[in-house]
């Protein structure tokens, strides 16, 4: 049976699972974090924005230079995912993700991974635990 992996994901970090166990009793095995501090760094700008017509000039001169960083984000990412699938590391992808992250994980990725997504999950996680993260893909059958 091919090997599942499990990308947790936001604009400021992606968590990669291996998936074990049954379907009943899945465990995540943490492979690592790919971390992205420009992306958290603009949802916080973006957070504490005030309303004045300045913060909004400054926000829209920022946000073409926020958009490449991100692309470049979801680059390395994909990447990473490519780099293991090559190596057969994995051949079923499943993504949790915001929608955003996840139009982007598919505007810019090749066919090849894109056909081993079995399931994206529109969301993000990266706040979970990896027990909640595991009890909830229990409960919703994420992973089976």
């Amino acid at each position: 049976m091919e090997a599942t992996w499990f990308v947790v994901a936001d604009r400021s970090q992606a968590q990669l699972f291996e998936v074990e166990g049954t379907k009943l009793k899945p465990k995540l095995k943490s492979l690592g974090t790919i971390e992205h501090p420009a992306g958290r760094r603009a949802e916080a700008r973006r957070n504490g924005a005030s309303s004045s017509s300045g913060m909004r000039d400054l926000l829209a001169e920022t946000n073409g230079v926020q958009e490449e960083q991100d692309r470049k984000f979801v680059r390395q990412l994909i990447d990473r995912l490519t780099q293991a699938q090559n190596q057969k590391q994995f051949g079923r992808l499943v993504i949790a993700a915001p929608a955003d992250f996840v139009g982007r994980l598919r505007e810019l990725s090749a066919r090849s991974l894109s056909k081993s997504v079995v399931r994206e999950i529109i969301g993000d996680y990266t706040n979970d635990t990896i027990h909640a993260l595991q009890e909830r893909a229990r409960q919703k059958e994420w992973l089976d």
